[in-house]
């Protein structure tokens, strides 16, 4: 006699339930495994204690939490456990525990929250998931090969140029240098990345200065990390208001490049492939005949990445540099006596032989970027189960790495606080772990525009020295930095500008 699933249910009702929720719960607990194991090996783990619902996103937002990593790691030991609302972190701060996560391609993978930057970033290098990432890097990599990047030194040093003239301007006068750096960075980007040159064009109306980050915003409402809902809201409809405009923007740019360069073919011009200035935006082009795969869409996303990532990153450190250089003048008179060899009074635009040859400025970035990274956090899924000592953070936790953090601790940089750029002599830097200085973070996802970011803060910096001294500002001698997605100087990075041709030689500035 055979007995029908109706017949059961009919007969058993109670049974039958207790049935579907035992099978539900399984299917539940079988979704969750990795979550339940995360939190189960990251609960015995120390940190500070977290408010439920919310966790230690409160104590995160407080502006000096970066700063007590590296103070409490005596505390809570190499590692310390945060929550992120209901999702257990793992904040590593020791160069060697960074490096197996970093140093591998097994653990590339981003976490969630980076998605909540899509809108404002684009899907490009700095949000993609990890295969089209993978592919993504393969064929933009060439594009920031030196002798690339050499084609746009010239573009570097006209934009430098000017902005050392705007400097000029305001001779033996207290100026906060973030505004006038943070308009140079992104004059030279508008034209790097998309070929314009703000000297012939009109860009007020372009929409990359006009968003904001919305993530932390979110992270401190947890039901607004639902898609959703977030896109129901004012801040969402905003948010997704601005990305509209900036692919409308970057796809008519690149509709006239892909013309610009088809016209190009048909009547080529006088210019030599050495000599003829190139964007990215240009190279992404001429890509995208070779790669079909890199579609327009893919053009239009790294475009909004390479224009919005690099503009505070760099104007940041930009700006802390010749801060830190005015409150350290023993430091800028070293890297003055540099480029006056350098130059030996030829008032030539650097070449890029000369921005190489800049190592005492150099030194000076590196000592500004280990004070203060422009990203101050990076964070990562794991892609594997790694072992700590006696520990095991398992696959699927989430980590996070705070370069602030990691560069303050003082038996990797002794009296950390202070304004050392020896430390990044040739000698000290090869006695340091290779993780203990990480400011483009470090590994196979690491920063693709190191580079161009380096040589693009020696023409800025240079230009400026060459024709001036910077002075302190008596009570604004004190960075007061606020942590967002990147590092900002509260109340501004305030300097006398001093004209150098009219120092006398016998004052000791």
């Amino acid at each position: 006699m055979v007995v029908t699933a109706q017949q059961i249910w009919e007969h058993t009702p109670g049974e039958a339930w207790i049935y579907l929720v035992i099978l539900t719960s399984i299917y539940i607990l079988y979704i969750l495994k990795n979550y339940i194991r995360c939190v189960i090996h990251v609960s015995r783990l120390n940190g500070p204690k977290a408010v439920p619902i919310i966790g230690n996103v409160n104590i995160a937002l407080e502006e000096n939490f970066l700063y007590r990593l590296a103070n409490e790691s005596k505390i809570y030991g190499r590692f310390v456990k945060v929550w992120v609302t209901i999702l257990p972190y793992v904040v590593l701060l020791e160069p060697e525990d960074i490096q197996l996560v970093l140093g591998s391609t097994k653990h590339t993978r981003k976490v969630f929250f980076y998605k909540l930057l899509d809108n404002f970033l684009g899907k490009g290098l700095i949000t993609r998931d990890m295969e089209t990432w993978r592919v993504h890097r393969k064929i933009l990599q060439p594009a920031f090969h030196l002798h690339i990047l050499e084609k746009f030194t010239n573009i570097f040093a006209e934009h430098a140029d000017s902005l050392m003239k705007k400097f000029l301007e305001k001779k033996d006068q207290e100026i906060n240098i973030t505004t006038f750096i943070n308009d140079s960075v992104y004059n030279i980007l508008s034209e790097t990345v998309l070929g314009i040159n703000q000297r012939t064009s009109k860009m007020d109306d372009l929409p990359f200065r006009k968003g904001q980050i919305m993530l932390l915003y979110r992270m401190m409402r947890p039901w607004l990390l639902m898609e959703w809902i977030y896109r129901l809201t004012k801040y969402g409809r905003e948010e997704q208001k601005q990305r509209n405009e900036l692919f409308d923007t970057c796809f008519k740019m690149m509709k006239e490049k892909r013309e610009l360069l088809r016209n190009k073919k048909c009547e080529p011009d006088d210019q030599t492939e050495e000599t003829r200035k190139m964007s990215l935006l240009e190279y992404m082009v001429e890509i995208n005949e070779k790669h079909p795969c890199f579609s327009d869409k893919d053009i239009v996303e790294e475009c909004c990445t390479f224009m919005l990532a690099g503009q505070d990153s760099v104007g940041t450190a930009t700006a802390m540099t010749l801060f830190l250089l005015a409150n350290n003048p023993e430091w800028q008179e070293k890297c003055i006596e540099e480029l006056d060899r350098i130059f030996d009074g030829n008032p030539k635009l650097p070449t890029i032989n000369d921005l190489k040859d800049m190592k005492c400025l150099e030194m000076c970035i590196k000592e500004s970027l280990r004070l203060y990274p422009s990203v101050p956090i990076i964070a990562r899924k794991l892609g594997e189960d790694v072992k700590i000592g006696k520990y095991v953070i398992p696959t699927g936790c989430s980590v996070l790495i705070s370069p602030y953090a990691t560069h303050r601790l003082p038996h990797h940089f002794p009296d950390p606080e202070a304004f050392k750029p020896e430390r990044f002599d040739t000698e000290n830097s090869e006695k340091r772990h290779p993780y203990a200085h990480i400011p483009f973070s470090a590994g196979p996802r690491n920063c693709i525009g190191y580079k161009f970011a380096m040589l693009e803060m020696k023409s800025m910096i240079c230009a400026i020295l060459r024709r001036c001294r910077l002075q302190s500002v008596p009570g604004k001698e004190v960075i007061r930095p606020k942590f967002r997605m990147t590092i900002r100087a509260q109340g501004g990075l305030w300097v006398k500008v001093i004209v150098r041709d009219e120092t006398p030689k016998n004052v000791v500035i």
